[in-house]
C-alpha cells in the first residue's frame, strides 16, 4: 500500500484543485483526495477515494454526501449487460450509516502522507461547513520522487 502524495494543483475559472494520489501500479489509482478551493482559499469540497472501500464527497455546508460502495468482486464478474461493455469495478450503490466516516475517509486519511496536512483535513470535515481557508500557495506538501 502506497502513501497519498502531492500531485498536481488545477485551476478551473474560480476553483482550485489540489490532488494527492497512491498507486497500485503506473496508471491504477489506490487511493485519491481531491481538495477543491475557492479564490479565497474556503475549501468548497473534498473528494475521497479508497480502492478498497469506495469513495465520498465532504460539501461545504452540506457534510459528507454521495458516499459510493463500490461492487465486490462476485458482483464485478458476474454475467450482466454492464460487465460486457465495461472491464471495471463500478460504484455498486450509496454505503449506509457511518460507512464514510469508519471505513473511507480513515482509508485515505491514514494513508496521507504529509500527517499534519491529514489532521487539517480529519479537523475541517468533522463539521458540516467551514469558512477556514488553506492558503495552499504558501505550503509544502510532499510529492513522491519515486
Amino acid at each position: 500500500m502506497g502513501k497519498l502524495y502531492f500531485e498536481q494543483a488545477v485551476h478551473e475559472d474560480d476553483r482550485h484543485k489540489l490532488y494527492f494520489t497512491s498507486y497500485l501500479r503506473t496508471d491504477f489509482v489506490e487511493r485519491s483526495l481531491v481538495l477543491t478551493l475557492d479564490d479565497s482559499g474556503i475549501v468548497r469540497s473534498i473528494y475521497f477515494s479508497s480502492y478498497d472501500f469506495g469513495s465520498a464527497e465532504w460539501i461545504n455546508e452540506h457534510g459528507i454526501t454521495d458516499s459510493r460502495l463500490w461492487e465486490s468482486d462476485d458482483q464485478a464478474v458476474a454475467p450482466t449487460y454492464l460487465t460486457r461493455r465495461y472491464t471495471v469495478r463500478m460504484a455498486d450503490g450509496p454505503a449506509t450509516g457511518n460507512f464514510a466516516q469508519e471505513k473511507i475517509v480513515p482509508d485515505v486519511l491514514d494513508n496521507l502522507a504529509d500527517r499534519d496536512f491529514a489532521e487539517i483535513i480529519g479537523r475541517l470535515i468533522t463539521d458540516k461547513s467551514t469558512s477556514e481557508t488553506i492558503d495552499y500557495r504558501n505550503m509544502v506538501f510532499l510529492e513522491n520522487k519515486q
